[in-house]
C-alpha cells in the first residue's frame, strides 16, 4: 500500500468543498482528513484485551483490543452488539451508534481489527478470526446474554457481518463460539459481495446457499461508489435461501454516498476495490440527518430482535 498524492475536495456537507493535497493510502476506504494518525474515538466504555483465536485456513490472531460498553445501572444479564469498523480501521462511527445502544440496554462490543492503511489484502476472512475471539468472549461474559447477540459493521465490517450470517461461515468459527441472531451491516459493497460468492477461489465462495433465516436490517446510499446501479444489495439477496431472503430488509437513502454517516468531514480518494472492483475515485459526504435516522433505524431493528 503505497501512499500517492491527490488533489481531494473536503467536504463539510453537501455543499461547500475546497481542494487540498494530501497523502492517502490507496487502499484505505475512509479519509482521515483530520490527519493520518490523529487519535481514533473508541465507542463508549472500558478498554479489554481479548484472546485470540485461530480459523484453519483463514488466520489467526493472538489478541484483539476492544471496547466494552454496558448500560447504565443493569443488574441482569443484557443483550450485546458486536461493531466491526471500516477499512479505515476504528474512526468515530462505532462510537455513534454504541452509545445509543447502551442507552437503549444493549451492551456493545467494538473490536480493532486493523488500523487505518492496514487493510488486508487476503480479504474479509482474514479478520474473521477477530469476530470469533469477540463473539466467543462476549459470550462468555457473566453479564452478557450469549443467546442475545448482534453483529453490525461499516464497509469491510459490514462486508463481515452478512458473511456471519451464514452458516457455512458459523461452522468455519466453531461450535463454540455463540451464534449471532441479528445482523445490520451497512454499506456492505454488494456489489463485489455478488460477486465473491459465487467465485470458487475466494473463501466466501458458496456462502449465500446457506444463509440463516436471521433477521437483516442492510443500509446503503444509492449513491455509494462502491457499488454498481442504485439498488445494488437487490442481486446479492436474491441469492439466498428463500427463508433468508424473507427476513432481509434494505433500506436504500436516496442520494447518500458510501460512509454516509461519517462522523468527521468527508471526502475524495482512490480505492482500486471501487466501482465494483474497477477501481476509481470515491466520494464520501457526511449526512447528518440520514446518520441519525439510520441510526434510530438500527437501534429499532436491534431492540426489537434483541429484547433488552
Amino acid at each position: 500500500m503505497n501512499p500517492q498524492s491527490f488533489c481531494i475536495q473536503i467536504v463539510a456537507g453537501r455543499h461547500n468543498a475546497r481542494c487540498i493535497h494530501i497523502f492517502l493510502v490507496a487502499a484505505a476506504v475512509l479519509l482521515m482528513v483530520s490527519g493520518i494518525g490523529a487519535a481514533q474515538t473508541y465507542a463508549p466504555g472500558e478498554p479489554v484485551i481479548i484472546p485470540g483465536a485461530e480459523i484453519p485456513g483463514w488466520g489467526q490472531v493472538d489478541q484483539v483490543f476492544a471496547r466494552f460498553g454496558r448500560p447504565a445501572a443493569s443488574m441482569t444479564r443484557v443483550p450485546a452488539v458486536l461493531i466491526l469498523h471500516g477499512s479505515g480501521g476504528v474512526d468515530g462511527r462505532g462510537a455513534f451508534y454504541a452509545g445509543a445502544l447502551q442507552k437503549a440496554g444493549i451492551a456493545t462490543l467494538e473490536i480493532s481489527m486493523f488500523e487505518f492503511g492496514g487493510r488486508p489484502k487476503a480479504g474479509p476472512q482474514a479478520t474473521m478470526p477477530h469476530a470469533s475471539a469477540a463473539l466467543g468472549w462476549l459470550g462468555a461474559q457473566p453479564g452478557v446474554d450469549g443467546t442475545r447477540l448482534g453483529v453490525m459493521g461499516f464497509s469491510w465490517g459490514g462486508v463481515m457481518t452478512v458473511l456471519l450470517s451464514s452458516e457455512l461461515v458459523q461452522e468455519r468459527l466453531g461450535k463454540d463460539v455463540p451464534r449471532p441472531v441479528a445482523f445490520a451491516p451497512l454499506y456492505p459493497v454488494c456489489t463485489a459481495l455478488a460477486r465473491s460468492v459465487k467465485n470458487p477461489e475466494r473463501a466466501c465462495y458458496n456462502t449465500q446457499t446457506r444463509m440463516s433465516a436471521s433477521p437483516m436490517l442492510i443500509t446503503v446510499g444509492t449513491n455509494d461508489d462502491y457499488e454498481e446501479g442504485k439498488h445494488p444489495c437487490d442481486a446479492l439477496i436474491s441469492m439466498w435461501p428463500a427463508a433468508a431472503r424473507e427476513q432481509a430488509t434494505v433500506h436504500y437513502i436516496e442520494g447518500a454516498t458510501h460512509a454516509f454517516d461519517y462522523q468527521k468531514a468527508g471526502g475524495r480518494y482512490y480505492d482500486p476495490l471501487s466501482h465494483a472492483g474497477r477501481g476509481g475515485m470515491v466520494s464520501i459526504v457526511p449526512s447528518p440527518k440520514d446518520a441519525d435516522d439510520t441510526r434510530k433505524a438500527v437501534v429499532s431493528f436491534f431492540v426489537k430482535h434483541l429484547k433488552p
